[in-house]
């Protein structure tokens, strides 16, 4: 058992961490809901809550273990001229548990606080090294590595923007507009840089285009970060037409994503889509609008059926040996 163990904990990459993304995102999700459709909704919240925490601390021990005994590994996940935006996905799952701790189970108290200050700093560190090696990379004779502007960039903005999701309950109403201003700051920025790669490079490789969807992300949970804030409700429905926006935008390319071989990288729908779903119910609660109602009930149910297609397929991938095996080279080698 150990032996077979030991092979696959190497390739445990920081992606992984997108599985504690989705279900605690659809957990904050569902707790929207609750007004709307009830009690039901109010048990799949926590069943899914505490199944992403269970999954964080599962992959916080394994990755652990994979520090100590694959740390070439894990540094070269780091240091990776594609990947290495990928890694900011590991505070970022903190910070939507500490939402979802905070929000749902009503715990408020200095352990969380703790959590979620070493989860917002461990976020901001993570945006510091992005964006310091994309500015190094810039700097070099050979220009921009224009290879590496993927939607993965996007993390390290949408991890800011849920700050705001425990921090303004906890107390920290000032950090958390900074933080979330950073987020949407670099959303711009990222947008703009992705836009040049598209059309001077060309689309993503399809085994990358999942990725799509993360540019859902930083409007969608940037808008759940401001109802955390007190923000009107005008702003609020600006940052879902944003999401909106993109949403159909990613699900254009959604037919040939689907066409490629399950990897972990799919779960890149999850959060985006459960986060969209979120700021939905949010505003039809809000505005009490029949039509938004409607709308928000589906976009809750369709991010609860794809999340859990990846569910299923990301069990039958470890049952079949397909996921935690060396990933393929278009997904290594961006061009």
């Amino acid at each position: 058992m150990a032996r077979s163990a030991h092979p696959r904990l190497k390739f445990l990459a920081p992606g992984w961490f997108a599985v504690v993304l989705g279900w605690g995102g659809l957990a904050l999700a569902w707790h929207q809901a609750t007004a709307l459709l009830g009690e039901p909704a109010a048990m799949i919240s926590q069943v899914l809550g505490w199944a992403a925490i269970g999954a964080l601390g599962l992959l916080a021990l394994l990755t652990g273990l994979r520090l100590q005994r694959h740390a070439s590994d894990w540094l070269a996940d780091v240091r990776h001229p594609v990947r290495h935006p990928v890694l900011a996905l590991v505070p970022m799952a903190m910070l939507v548990i500490a939402g979802f701790v905070v929000q749902v189970l009503g715990a408020n108290n200095v352990w969380m606080a703790g959590f979620w200050m070493f989860g917002a700093l461990a976020q901001l560190a993570a945006t510091v090294w992005v964006f310091h090696r994309l500015r190094q990379s810039a700097a070099t004779d050979k220009g921009p590595n224009w290879a590496g502007i993927t939607p993965a960039l996007f993390l390290a903005a949408a991890g800011n923007v849920v700050v705001p999701f425990a921090g303004v309950a906890l107390g920290f109403q000032i950090w958390s507009v900074a933080q979330w201003t950073i987020g949407a700051l670099f959303f711009v920025v990222v947008q703009v840089l992705f836009m040049v790669r598209v059309t001077a490079f060309g689309m993503l490789p399809r085994k990358l285009l999942p990725m799509l969807f993360i540019t859902v992300a930083p409007p969608a949970a940037g808008g759940l970060g401001l109802a955390q804030l007190g923000a009107p409700v005008e702003a609020l429905e600006g940052a879902w037409g944003i999401a909106l926006f993109f949403v159909i935008l990613s699900f254009l390319s959604f037919k040939p994503m689907m066409q490629e071989a399950f990897t972990i990288g799919h779960w890149a729908l999850s959060f985006p889509l459960a986060a969209f779903a979120g700021l939905s119910m949010h505003l039809a609660l809000m505005t009490q609008n029949g039509a938004m109602q409607t709308f928000a009930i589906l976009a809750l149910a369709l991010a609860s059926v794809i999340i859990g297609w990846l569910t299923l397929a990301t069990a039958r991938g470890l049952r079949d040996g397909s996921l935690l095996a060396p990933e393929p080279v278009a997904l290594i080698h961006a061009a």
